[in-house]
């Protein structure tokens, strides 16, 4: 048997997992456990933390950044709203967290409360099993991954667009930082956390979030010289994250040299500078190496202290801020509180070759401008779709139904440019009959599925179905997945049977674009994006359509057929 002919492994239907309403949950972290910034700190004597608070307050006064990574702990502790407060001094420049820290911050703002009982609730299979936090984090994610937000920023928007869902959300360093344009990075791992377990996880969705925000992390760090880092209980994700960020920094050019790190967390490491071999555990223990020592040896200084989150993070917050006194130190914002653009993360930003395409098409249909933002966010889409394998249905009716086959013919073949298979696809015909001329000849294509073309499905539904009009509906819920995209086309936003598809497409946990005219109609207000072309009579309407849909699909192809 050949590699490529074996059977897929056995694997468990995670749609069939069954959830509660976290209302149900009893958890060990209230709102009333938050510890305030001006509650007198706890009595803890470290003269290095000292050293550390020093260098905080000199990194800041100079400019310089003060990136904070952390696990979820900080967050079950009661530390958010100091670490809130050292925001919003401008004395953390940058949070990171990886997933579970994310999670229990997005339930403190959603219920006030956060942490189950695990030893518990594992033995009958409801731990994690919460029904509202997978299901708004992956609805978060989704929706800011469209917009090419990262996994913290999406998660930041999210609160900010829906105060009735989360009505604590003031305590919430997510949101904070959203607010503040300070970013708020979420390194997830695959899973590990509960957000993984439910029904509607993503995981093509959370990669390419995480992703982001690994890229926006590693900006951070190249601009770390003569900064600080400070890592507050990650032990894995935390140093490992770091380590590559530098190596890729270093790599790039990026002058990252003199800085100061400092690791807190309860093991004691002694004298944590000297060598240690194989045959002693601290030497598999990760911010020994990755955030104390390796790090700076180019230059700088690098710190282990041992404690308590709840005494060292107090101390360190009033050393800090005795240092620096009561003035907040400025820096630049991302346009949360004055209105503009972000930048790279919701803005326009497109690769090189996608934005040339769409610049070219703007200028050519000057009439389209207005679609500018919308045209970039369908091709977002369209491009994650095609970087996760996912397939792009398309429906519509009539001339629509026509303009659904014409996008398939230009995604499932070389539209203005070849599409040759590359070396290791060639390789696969290897000793099959005819393989070597085949090979030569086909093309590249990206997986599209045209609803409706099989008429004795059409035909049963229509025949068999009570209600009219689910024939689009009934074939995308049996053939989609998550990660994939639905096109639904309507010159007048109206189509039944294309909005019935829409909505068993988003059930399904698929990404809906909408195609109409100017009014936009009922789909356009279905669908997740929506891009309504400046004309309402039919016939101009189809026209422009047409132009729209060789614009994406040229900048697909001048995206993955370089």
């Amino acid at each position: 048997m050949k590699d490529g002919d074996r059977m897929p492994y056995p694997m468990i239907d995670l749609g069939k997992v069954k959830t509660y309403p976290i209302v149900e949950r009893k958890n060990l972290v209230k709102l009333s456990d938050l510890i305030r910034p001006e509650s007198p700190p706890p009595a803890f004597d470290n003269l290095e933390l000292h050293e550390v608070a020093g260098w905080v307050a000199s990194a800041r006064k100079k400019g310089r950044p003060v990136i904070w990574m952390m696990g979820a702990h900080v967050i079950k502790s009661g530390l958010s709203l100091i670490l809130i407060d050292l925001i919003e001094r401008g004395i953390v420049t940058h949070v990171a967290t990886n997933g579970a820290g994310s999670i229990h911050d997005f339930e403190l703002a959603m219920i006030g409360e956060t942490s189950e009982d695990v030893a518990t609730s594992i033995e009958d299979g409801t731990f994690g099993m919460a029904e509202e936090t997978g299901a708004f984090i992956h609805q978060a994610l989704k929706q800011g991954v469209r917009d090419g937000l990262g996994y913290g920023e999406s998660i930041g928007r999210f609160m900010s667009e829906h105060p009735e869902i989360f009505p604590h959300r003031d305590v919430s360093v997510a949101y904070r930082a959203f607010r503040l344009g300070v970013p708020f990075t979420v390194h997830k791992t695959m899973g590990t956390d509960i957000i993984d377990q439910h029904p509607k996880a993503n995981f093509g969705v959370a990669g390419w979030a995480t992703g982001q925000d690994f890229k926006i992390f590693c900006y951070s760090v190249s601009q770390l010289h003569n900064g600080v880092f400070l890592n507050f209980g990650s032990a894995v994700t935390g140093p490992e994250v770091f380590l590559k960020a530098l190596s890729i920094t270093r790599n790039l050019g990026y002058k990252v040299e003199a800085f100061t790190t400092a690791n807190f967390d309860l093991i004691a490491l002694g004298d944590y500078h000297s060598p240690v071999g194989k045959d002693h555990p601290h030497y598999y223990y990760r911010p020994r190496k990755n955030i104390v020592n390796r790090p700076v040896s180019l230059g700088g200084q690098g710190y282990h202290i041992t404690g308590d989150h709840v005494k060292t993070i107090p101390n360190l917050y009033h050393m800090i801020v005795g240092l620096l006194g009561q003035q907040k130190i400025d820096q630049p914002l991302r346009g949360r509180e004055t209105g503009h653009p972000t930048g790279s993360q919701g803005g326009l930003d497109l690769p090189e070759a996608a934005g040339s395409v769409l610049r070219g098409f703007l200028e050519r249909n000057p009439e389209m401008s207005g679609l500018e933002p919308e045209l970039a966010r369908v091709y977002r889409a369209m491009a994650r779709c095609v970087e996760v394998g996912g397939c792009i249905y398309i429906c519509g009716n009539g001339g629509s139904m026509a303009d659904a086959l014409h996008i398939s013919g230009e995604l499932l073949k070389s539209y203005t440019r070849k599409r040759p298979l590359d070396e290791k696809d060639k390789a696969r015909f290897a000793g099959l009959p005819g393989g070597a001329e085949v090979a030569e000849h086909l093309e590249g294509g990206f997986r599209a599925v045209v609803l409706g073309a099989n008429p004795a499905l059409s035909s049963a539904v229509d025949n068999d179905n009570p209600c009219p009009h689910m024939a689009y509906a009934q074939e995308v819920w049996a053939l989609g997945k998550p990660g994939d995209i639905l096109i639904g086309i309507s010159t007048s936003g109206r189509a039944q049977n294309v909005r019935y598809a829409v909505t068993a497409a988003k059930a399904k946990g698929l990404t809906t674009i909408a195609l109409t005219g100017a009014s936009g109609g009922p789909l356009a207000e279905v669908a997740d994006l929506a891009i309504c072309v400046p004309e309402n009579r039919t016939d101009r309407v189809q026209e422009q359509h047409v132009k729209v849909y060789h614009c994406l699909c040229e900048m697909l192809e001048a995206t993955f057929y370089c």
